[in-house]
């Protein structure tokens, strides 16, 4: 069974801007979350993992394509090729056009700007010549401009609400030559410059166009409409580059229902919401089949918490966790009041802004993670709404009454509503900190935003799953004779098995077994 293609991978490697990638992820997380992880990624993902089972769209933003060529030309290029002609698809914006087309040139005749040469990806089988338009300098605003764009309406799914003309930011971005008179090859163009050219593109002005290759597609766009007005910092020192982003402000909902369609034409389910968002991370709640486990538990941490003006800390390798205790009188109230504190925003009367709600690139690395401990009895349902530690634990002690030798694993429990990744957290809370966890030790969560898989795949868990992370002691002497991974398909096998014994008509359901730790249901995800 194929697995479900949920990743967006965004190139952040050699040869991006910093500005592109932002500007570029946060445009299709806001479009495309939840129903998709957007994930940077670097060279080495792209050369060593296994990526492309799992994505959707490979995306490569702008900034220079010589860098792109210096790490993937050869096997980069191959693996990407292989995965789009398979059924993948490739969205390249400005220096990613240039690099998905036969062939580029770059200024030529403008040394030391000049790029000429081909390109091996070659989705594009002609020429993608730029720029467009003249001035542009690299690292520099003083090129920008606000583009016009005639949209093709004809190629797009009736329905789509798209106006005929918009503004779309532009910075050196190319020219499709004669791309509304390829042979051979079936290219549609979507978008055409409506202003004069300073270089010849042959037939027509074509500004973005989608190649069909194999069984997949390759979008290509010259200008930037990933590019957010919003997002574009004030350049007081270039004359009217107010007037650019004032421009773009004014023809922002066209360009997003451009973008929108545009993706919708790569397969991508595209978000209802106007303005999609990933959930703030929530609280992390730690409990006992005995508080006083909770107690103990903390205790043996206290070589590796930090105390800092009368509130409790431990430093990870790369997160922060601040520790409280139901013992401090925590009101449910206060719950949503520890949610996305960052430890530069822990002294801002409204705890900061929530990861989810920052512009550009969020960095949950620099969110410090709240850990409620509860040594005076269970969080209740308020607190916890997706998950009733009373039920669990009631549970526990139930199949422990008819099952021996199950007393050591589930006692102490770690819930988060909504959390990074069950498994990542646990590995950064600290070495010496995972020394002192017990066997049995779970880390359980409803929504991860950043679930971790096989090589470095990472994907969003909405709501309905059943994502933990358990803590084994497995003794090194044991790791060749009885591995880990073994262990894991005898849990993988013992859940499969419980959810057909769970009651009349379950021994039916189709679960199965795909990896150590995925267990799904027909083409559904399960795990």
């Amino acid at each position: 069974m194929a697995p479900a293609r949920l990743n967006v991978l965004v190139y952040t490697g050699s040869g991006t801007t910093s500005e592109s990638v932002r500007q570029c992820i946060d445009s299709l997380r806001r479009l495309l979350s939840p129903n998709y992880a957007v994930i940077p990624i670097s060279e080495s993902v792209l050369l060593k993992e296994p990526w492309a089972s799992t994505c959707a769209v490979l995306v490569i933003p702008g900034g220079a394509d010589l860098g792109y060529c210096r790490v993937l030309d050869g096997e980069g290029n191959r693996r990407i090729s292989e995965f789009v002609r398979r059924g993948g698809a490739y969205l390249g914006f400005c220096a990613g056009a240039y690099y998905g087309s036969s062939r580029c040139e770059f200024e030529v005749g403008h040394p030391p700007l000049e790029v000429v040469g081909g390109r091996e990806l070659a989705f594009f089988p002609g020429t993608c010549r730029g720029g467009a338009f003249r001035g542009f300098e690299y690292h520099s605003e003083k090129g920008a401009r606000a583009a016009v764009l005639r949209v093709n309406r004809g190629v797009f799914e009736e329905g789509e609400e798209l106006v005929e003309t918009f503004a779309s930011y532009y910075n050196g971005g190319g020219v499709f030559v004669d791309a509304a008179t390829v042979t051979g090859h079936k290219v549609d163009v979507l978008a055409s410059y409506q202003d004069h050219l300073d270089v010849d593109g042959g037939h027509g002005r074509a500004a973005v166009v989608l190649c069909h290759v194999g069984e997949g597609m390759a979008m290509l766009s010259g200008p930037h409409p990933e590019f957010a007005p919003a997002n574009l910092s004030p350049q007081p020192g270039i004359p009217r580059y107010a007037d650019l982003i004032r421009t773009l402000q004014e023809d922002n909902e066209a360009r997003l229902c451009f973008l929108r369609a545009c993706l919708r034409k790569l397969g991508l389910e595209v978000s209802a919401e106007e303005d999609t968002f990933l959930p703030s991370l929530s609280s992390m709640h730690l409990s006992a089949v005995d508080a006083s486990l909770v107690s103990e538990l903390l205790c043996s941490w206290a070589q590796v918490i930090d105390k800092e003006n009368n509130s409790e800390y431990i430093r990870g390798e790369g997160d922060t966790f601040r520790i409280y205790s139901d013992q401090d009188g925590l009101a449910v109230q206060d719950m949503d009041s520890l949610r996305g504190l960052s430890v530069n925003d822990e002294d801002d009367d409204d705890g900061g802004d929530a990861p989810g709600k920052t512009a550009g690139i969020v960095d949950y690395s620099a969110f410090t993670k709240i850990i409620v401990a509860h040594e005076n009895g269970l969080p209740t349902t308020d607190m916890t709404p997706r998950f009733n530690h009373k039920l669990y634990y009631s549970s526990l002690a139930r199949f422990r009454s008819v099952e021996a030798g199950a007393e050591t694993w589930g006692n102490v429990l770690l819930y988060g509503d909504v959390v990074t990744s069950t498994n990542s957290l646990l590995e950064k809370l600290n070495p010496k900190l995972i020394a002192k966890l017990p066997t049995g030790f779970t880390f359980s969560a409803s929504t991860q935003l950043a679930g971790r898989g096989r090589g470095s795949n990472v994907w969003v868990a909405p709501p309905g799953g059943l994502m933990f992370s358990t803590v084994i002691n497995h003794p090194a002497y044991l790791a060749a004779s009885r591995p880990v991974v073994f262990l894991q398909y005898i849990a993988a096998i013992a859940i499969v098995e419980a959810i057909q014994s769970y009651d009349v008509g379950y021994e039916n359901l189709p679960v199965k077994l795909k990896w150590p730790n995925d267990i799904c249901e027909l083409h559904s995800l399960f795990l």
